[in-house]
């Protein structure tokens, strides 16, 4: 069966957060940015991601460079089909080429609002920190029920409201400085920033209750400023908008804001993650 639906529209070349990830993809990998807070959060929301033998087609939305699919589907010796879904095109390429090797994975370009996939065709689907990106959360909710199977189930791990607040208390007086409150404004509502409560009353609107699940945590993890540093610029994309001739003061006084919440232990971030299941008895 092929899983591959229709031709899509590429991801926006308009879309700050998609440019920022294909601009920095040949950096992701980097052992500074898999070891960051982010990469170690990642390898533990991997760590949950478990494989039924009824599932054939498995896909994973927001696959970056494709690290997460090459770990499950090279230990699989089924005839699983394994689809990554990415909207950056350098990472995407990325992933094509860490991929070639393994006919069982396919990588299409694609995100959550329009998935390049058949309807009813997936029986479990996973994403990693990416749902918080979407442009918009209904009609991707409405799409990830499209292409699921009735007896699909599905992990999506994102970001919850209170995210970094550690970070947010020290360098938003500095963006909100170098940014003006509009600018800044239009940069916080690049990332989706949902509560636990407003996360499942999302998923409950095109989801049986009775399936799902959301269930949040708070991780804090500590790290030099250097180590830090290695993903902070993944978010840069939200704060391109200030003008350059004030993006190095700009930038040198939130490394200095960053580096005054140092302890003992290092500097610490605090990941609130929400993780959503669906579940079919």
């Amino acid at each position: 069966m092929s899983v591959l639906q229709r031709s899509i529209c590429s991801a926006s070349t308009t879309d700050p957060i998609v440019e920022t990830y294909s601009r920095l993809a040949a950096k992701y990998d980097d052992d500074g940015n898999v070891q960051s807070c982010w990469g170690r959060a990642a390898a533990k929301a991997l760590s949950c991601v478990s494989l039924k033998e009824d599932c054939h087609v498995i896909a994973d939305v927001g696959c970056g460079t494709g690290r997460a699919l090459l770990s499950l589907a090279s230990d699989d010796h089924s005839e699983r089909q394994f689809i990554g879904v990415e909207p950056a095109q350098n990472m995407r390429d990325l992933a094509i080429e860490r991929t070639k090797g393994h006919a069982n994975i396919k990588i299409f370009d694609g995100r959550f609002e329009n998935l390049p996939l058949e309807s009813a065709s997936v029986d479990y689907l996973y994403s990693i920190f990416a749902f918080h990106w979407t442009t918009d959360l209904e009609s991707s909710v409405r799409e990830l029920s499209r292409v699921m199977q009735p007896s699909g189930e599905m992990d999506m791990f994102f970001i919850g409201r209170n995210n970094g607040r550690e970070f947010i208390q020290r360098t938003t007086p500095i963006f909100f400085k170098f940014m003006g409150p509009a600018r800044l404004l239009d940069s916080v509502h690049l990332r989706k920033q949902l509560t636990r409560d407003q996360a499942f009353q999302l998923f409950t609107k095109t989801f049986d209750k009775s399936h799902v699940a959301v269930e949040e945590t708070y991780d804090t993890y500590y790290d030099t400023l250097e180590g830090h540093l290695n993903w902070w610029v993944r978010i840069e994309g939200q704060f391109l908008n200030i003008p350059a001739e004030k993006r190095e003061h700009c930038d040198a006084q939130v490394r200095a804001a960053i580096q005054g919440l140092e302890e003992p232990r290092g500097i610490p971030y605090t990941i609130h993650q929400l993780h959503f299941k669906l579940r079919k008895p």
